[in-house]
């Protein structure tokens, strides 16, 4: 499709919508609003309204106007304590759920109070009876308290502590063993480049109000990167009473940061406004036991700007800025020969939306977005065993809109999603120690072996593709305990291959309320569209010479292709106390063309790829306390097996894969197929004194490592230290089990009526365990763990 022709399909899908009388938005968020009366009918001015979700922490406090009127704005969907309370009143609760768009109208009547009592607004009840699928709310609180010497790039850590989530090398996050398949949505726009340090930086996790988290039944108005969703609801003046934070953040490795923002609203305008910048001696995991040339720095920004010219609209415009500048760590033969290669990423993402309210049953919305990435390599020539630079610009121009209406027992919500992405990529490389290079890669092609300084291997290309989307889905509240979530979406993808896909998405929960249980179920069909990064080399032609398939009888060369899966959960929700909550999640997926990467040597560089076909199967488990007595925290459990078969198409090899070309229909171990993962945080807080104290981490059993069957430790001797090759189990397969523990305390200490000094001081890796993260993979090389490390943060709130 020409871009003239993706112009008018713009212009007219929106003319359309506008025009209808039900439309709807996409954001994750929600409005609660109501009046506040006494038993006599008057209003009651200066009341003060607060909702809380008791499990994640969330709470939202406002002071009804002249009018005894309040509203909350963008509350994420979940469940919520309403108190309302004023001065010579009883305090008055109302349980209000959260679970669409539309705007929920909670009024209050206040009764004279007789003898005022202190009053537990918590209602005892921790279970989510309407949703069919399992999530995790992680709200800002914890956000700020995670303990990390780099609070700008802590977002994949917080994520990982999600049940069927790990963390690869270098924050490159796994949602039940996929590779690169997961989605961020901000403020209901998708992000769907890969986000992890060596690609594209992760959005800077204190400029989230909260963020749910999901594996399971991913609702149809979710497209393209499906494996986990990451909801982010963004923070927003319209919230903030004109306040604002300086952060000082420092620790091991000479890391520092610093970082600030300030928001506030009027009547009609919101604002929010932040910025943060890092420098450390250890950006990326490195590849040695030294920590060879490894420095690093970022830059993040972001502005939000809300104007609400009546109570039916709402206007937005976001505003990412990111930059990263850092080394490629060395071999200790590579510093030895002087190394130095050096990546950049940066990338802006710009959104515009309109919400109008037409009723408390009908809501839309309509928004236009533009995200820009650049990622660079740069190399000097005593790079060795190869020399390679590469560059890589992509860009994402879309547009999306949304319908939701609700017929008492049925909130039915439609929408539409058009994308287009021109792609650039050139990509160079030259051998300057053939002879090392042999040595790893024996089955290196001799056309490789001829690509030097004087002549190397060049590569240029760009193409433009487009993809277009349309979904609907219905939440149906068939009886009282009986929920349904249906809903059916249709992707049309054409870029370096066409796929047109049908994707239905169906849910159950059934709600015993006498075992206080809620049972879930669901069957998902998706369709992941690869990972544009290096997309262009990996399924050209020219790829093959470094690892040729036709040797072996097989095609010379077959792009990288959409992949297909089938899910299916079944699950359940169970209150164990007054204050505890299990959540259990099975799961069992198959997909064809399942993706992966391929990790050029040490350089971060990844080239996209795909297996035959892979079968996965877990169980994902949480427990949650609430606060009782100061404490609260929660206990992850994920079992997970995941496994593939060969042949592998795309990627770019150095001979080293050539066996998976060979071996069609043959079982292949998957790096991500970690066995057992268990994260936990047991949290203290005082009241009265503003103190707090968290113990946290996660035992990992170890990824899996693709060794030959008759591999032994003796093979890797001459080129790896005995320390490193005594984590890795030759016998089975996979690294050696590690565990992780962290230790934060902190205080807020207010210095007057408007300014106070928050500090607090992080051990993590408290043990000092040393681990290893991935071995000699294919896909990922080798990675070493962060050791212990000390840091500290001091951060000054003023109103």
């Amino acid at each position: 499709m020409r871009a003239g022709q993706v112009r008018l399909c713009v212009v007219v899908v929106a003319v359309v919508l506008a025009s209808l009388p039900n439309t709807y938005a996409q954001s994750n968020v929600g409005v609660v609003r109501g009046t506040v009366k006494d038993q006599a009918g008057a209003v009651v001015k200066d009341a003060t309204a607060r909702l809380v979700n008791p499990l994640n922490g969330y709470t939202q406090t406002v002071a009804t106007d002249g009018g005894g009127n309040f509203q909350f704005v963008d509350v994420p969907f979940n469940h919520y304590t309403l108190t309302v309370e004023s001065q010579g009143f009883d305090v008055a609760t109302r349980e209000v759920v959260v679970r669409s768009s539309l705007v929920q109208e909670v009024d209050v009547q206040l009764a004279v109070a007789s003898v005022r009592q202190t009053v537990d607004v918590f209602s005892g009840n921790l279970l989510e009876p309407e949703k069919t699928a399992p999530s995790v709310v992680i709200d800002r609180n914890r956000i700020l308290t995670f303990p990390t010497s780099q609070p700008s790039r802590s977002a994949e850590e917080l994520i990982a502590t999600v049940p069927g989530w790990t963390e690869d090398a270098n924050g490159r996050l796994h949602a039940r063993g996929i590779e690169y398949q997961v989605q961020y949505n901000i403020d209901g726009v998708p992000v769907t480049d890969t986000i992890a340090d060596t690609f594209a930086a992760s959005p800077d996790p204190r400029n989230f109000r909260s963020v749910e988290v999901t594996t399971a039944n991913i609702p149809a108005e979710y497209g393209n990167k499906l494996s986990g969703i990451i909801a982010v609801n963004s923070r927003s003046g319209r919230e903030i009473p004109h306040e604002g934070d300086v952060a000082f953040s420092g620790g091991s490795f000479n890391t520092f940061e610093g970082s600030a923002d300030f928001g506030g609203h009027t009547d009609r305008w919101g604002y929010f406004l932040s910025g943060a910048g890092m420098r450390t001696d250890r950006y990326l995991d490195p590849p040695a036991l030294e920590n060879f040339h490894n420095k690093g720095r970022s830059g993040k920004g972001f502005f939000k700007l809300d104007y609400s010219p009546s109570e039916r609209d709402l206007l937005r415009f976001n505003l990412f800025l990111d930059a990263q500048h850092f080394d490629v760590p060395n071999l200790p033969d590579q510093e030895e020969e002087g190394q130095d290669q050096r990546r950049s990423t940066a990338d802006h993402m710009e959104s515009f939306s309109w919400q109008h309210v037409f009723s408390p049953r009908t809501v839309t919305n309509l928004a236009f977005y533009q995200r820009f990435n650049q990622a660079k390599l740069h190399s000097n020539t005593l790079a060795a065993p190869v020399f390679a630079e590469q560059t890589r610009h992509q860009s994402n121009y879309g547009a999306l809109g949304s319908v939701t209406h609700d017929f008492k027992r049925n909130t039915v919500k439609a929408g539409f999603e058009l994308t287009r992405f021109p792609v650039r990529e050139s990509f160079t490389f030259a051998i300057t120690d053939l002879e090392d290079l042999l040595e790893k890669n024996p089955d290196l092609p001799e056309d490789v072996q001829d690509f030097t300084l004087a002549r190397p291997f060049l590569f240029n290309d760009r193409r433009t593709g487009w993809e277009g989307s349309a979904y609907v889905q219905d939440h149906i509240t068939a009886t009282r305990d009986l929920t349904f979530d249906l809903g059916a979406r249709f992707d049309s993808y054409h870029f370096v291959v066409k796929k047109n896909y049908l994707s239905p998405r169906l849910g159950m929960a059934y709600h015993v309320e006498r075992t206080r249980t809620v049972l879930r179920a669901a069957f998902n069909r998706f369709m992941e569209t690869p990972a544009l990064e290096n997309l262009l080399l990996s399924s050209s032609e020219r790829a093959r010479i470094f690892s040729p398939g036709e040797e072996e009888g097989l095609p010379a060369a077959a792009p990288v292709r959409v992949s297909r899966e089938s899910q299916v959960d079944v699950g359940f929700q169970q209150q164990l106390a007054r204050h505890l909550r299990l959540d259990a999640d099975f799961f069992y997926r198959r997909l064809n063309s399942p993706p992966e990467i391929v990790n050029f040597l040490e350089t971060g560089i990844i080239f996209p790829a795909n297996l035959a076909r892979s079968r996965a199967k877990g169980v994902e488990t949480r427990l949650d306390l609430t606060r009782v007595r100061g404490f609260s925290g929660y206990l992850s459990y994920t079992n997970l097996h995941i496994y593939g078969f060969a042949p592998i198409t795309g990627g770019l090899f150095l001979g080293e894969a050539i066996d998976l070309f060979s071996r069609a229909g043959e079982r292949v171990n998957i790096e991500e197929d970690q066995r057992n993962t268990v994260p936990f945080e047991l949290r203290y807080e005082h009241p009265r004194h503003h103190l707090w104290l968290i113990f946290s981490g996660r035992h990992d059993s170890g990824y899996s490592v693709e060794l030959e069957p008759d591999a032994d430790e003796e093979e890797f001797a001459a080129e790896f230290p005995e320390k490193i090759l005594d984590r890795v189990n030759f016998e089975r397969g996979f690294i050696r089990p590690h565990t992780v523990l962290n230790f934060s305390i902190g205080k807020e200490f207010t210095l007057s009526e408007r300014v106070s000094l928050t500090g607090q001081f992080n051990v993590e890796n408290l043990a000092d365990s040393f681990h290893l993260i991935t071995f000699e993979s294919v896909f990922s090389g080798t990675t070493i763990g962060r050791p212990r490390s000390f840091s500290g943060t001091l951060r000054i709130s003023f109103k």
